[in-house]
């Protein structure tokens, strides 16, 4: 089994933390993965993007043109990286922010109001974490135990006071798509 997920959104999203918190998770389930990133100068606003591979087996390369898998977190992602996934790949984007008009019919497409949910937790920057549930519940590429676990090891400690609602995101996102 070897997922390949590219990651992408703007700067100041969360982007390059979910791919982390994706490859950590890998991490304690004992996968092979690599993450390698990619950010625009301007860093927050600018654009972002992170590919992540989470395998059973030796990884031969990071680089990733085709995706199996595509989180789109704001519409220039969705235009830039759409049409570079897979057929019968899986497209996850955030339907608060992005409107998805040429709609593939060779992927399953899946609309998460990420932003809108984070921000009734009172947590306008905490749409990445609930796109991270939607990937794990959709997918089951990794467990929501190892994801939550992931959250308290990779958390920085300037951050600390935001573990708890990460974890909180993370459920709920994975709630989002197991209905």
């Amino acid at each position: 089994m070897e997922n390949r997920i590219i990651i992408a959104g703007s700067g100041g999203q969360g982007i390059l933390f979910l791919g982390k918190l994706l490859v950590y998770a890998g991490m304690i389930e004992n996968k092979e993965v690599t993450w390698f990133p990619s950010y625009g100068a301007e860093m927050r606003g600018g654009t972002a993007n992170c590919t992540v591979i989470v395998s059973d087996e030796m990884i031969g390369s990071p680089v990733i043109r085709n995706p199996d898998i595509l989180i789109a977190m704001n519409e220039a992602s969705y235009n830039r990286f759409s049409e570079r996934l897979l057929s019968g790949g899986i497209l996850i984007y955030d339907s608060s922010l992005i409107n998805v008009k040429d709609r593939r019919r060779d992927v399953k497409i899946i609309g998460v109001p990420a932003t809108e949910v984070s921000a009734s937790f009172k947590n306008t920057k905490g749409a990445n974490m609930i796109m991270m549930g939607a990937l794990i519940g959709l997918t089951n590429i990794l467990s929501i135990d190892s994801a939550i676990h992931a959250v308290d090891e990779i958390t920085p400690a300037r951050r600390k006071e935001s573990v708890d609602t990460n974890k909180e995101l993370i459920r709920k996102g994975y709630g989002l798509v197991k209905k």
